[in-house]
């Protein structure tokens, strides 16, 4: 027996155990069955029986921790709809929520979204201070470091969708935020498929003017993809550890440039060979007009960043 078949039979054989366990209502061994056999192998089936489990136990952030890790599977129908959705609403995350209504089919989300309305008015009426405190440090969200504004980041999740979109409008447009910060609240709002125009600053301090429903996602953007590719082929040259490194820094460096990825990026191929150029001290290759100087441009914002 291989060592994968092993694996299978002992993960199949804790599954069984564990649904036995949860049947005679022995859900705290059940719930460390299920963490044994999610070690093993992580899939849907155990996602979901962990996910019902830690709610059983009470362990709701945990639950939609776990839950995250296999958001699209619970947009398969409404009852694992339902699941995913009480969750979040239970966490007060939101932003979560109206983000998921998007992946449902058009039925399911008429039917949930008068749920996630009725959760945050309810949230408004019984922690209005709680909502005034988390807007107010979103809105001052460049008060913090990098670390701070992280974590004002995630809170913000917590806040109604509408009182997001005002402290938003004025944080995409702070001159005094971080770049990455700025693009990480402009996706925010195109993943929450937001309809209205939004001011932005942009990498060359000039305000621009978007809908975020109508913007690509980073990693669907051809431009993004057309890179790595290009990068790939220094794998033979630089080693497959280095190229993975400098594709961790290229997803930072379009994520300061997004969305105007075509600005800073004219030409794929120079664009590549000038980034390892600049890292290796390598003879650097002849760029488009301003290539170099707006790859420059986000690698110190990537430097301020990091410091």
């Amino acid at each position: 027996m291989t060592n994968n078949q092993k694996v299978n039979e002992q993960y199949t054989s804790l599954v069984a155990e564990a649904k036995e366990e949860l049947n005679r209502d022995l859900v705290s061994q059940a719930l460390d069955t299920l963490n044994s056999a999610y070690q093993l192998q992580q899939t849907e089936e155990v996602n979901h029986l962990l996910v019902t489990t830690l709610v059983a136990q009470g362990q709701y952030q945990e639950a939609q921790t776990i839950a995250d890790e296999y958001l699209s599977s619970y947009a398969k129908d409404e009852q694992s709809a339902r699941i995913y959705l009480d969750l979040s609403l239970h966490n007060h995350y939101f932003l979560n929520a109206w983000e998921f209504l998007n992946w449902l089919t058009e039925g399911v989300q008429e039917k949930l979204q008068p749920e996630v309305v009725d959760a945050e008015n309810s949230y408004r009426l019984n922690q209005e201070k709680t909502i005034r405190t988390i807007a107010r440090q979103f809105y001052h969200l460049s008060d913090g470091n990098t670390v701070e504004q992280q974590k004002r980041l995630l809170a913000a999740n917590k806040l109604p969708v509408n009182d997001y979109l005002i402290g938003a409008k004025f944080v995409l447009r702070d001159p005094f935020l971080s770049q990455i910060s700025r693009t990480a609240v402009l996706d925010q709002l195109r993943r929450l498929r937001i309809n209205e125009s939004v001011g932005f600053l942009d990498l060359d301090g000039h305000t621009q003017t978007y809908i975020p429903t109508s913007l690509t996602a980073l990693k669907q953007n051809d431009i993004y993809n057309n890179i790595l590719n290009e990068l790939d082929k220094y794998a033979k040259t630089l080693g497959a550890d280095m190229v993975h490194g400098l594709s961790e820094q290229v997803h930072l460096l379009l994520m300061i440039a997004y969305p105007e990825l075509s600005t800073v990026v004219q030409d794929v191929t120079s664009w590549v060979d000038g980034l390892v150029a600049e890292t290796f001290g390598y003879p650097m290759p002849n760029e488009p007009d301003g290539q170099a100087t707006w790859r420059k441009k986000a690698q110190k914002s990537l430097i301020e960043l990091l410091n």
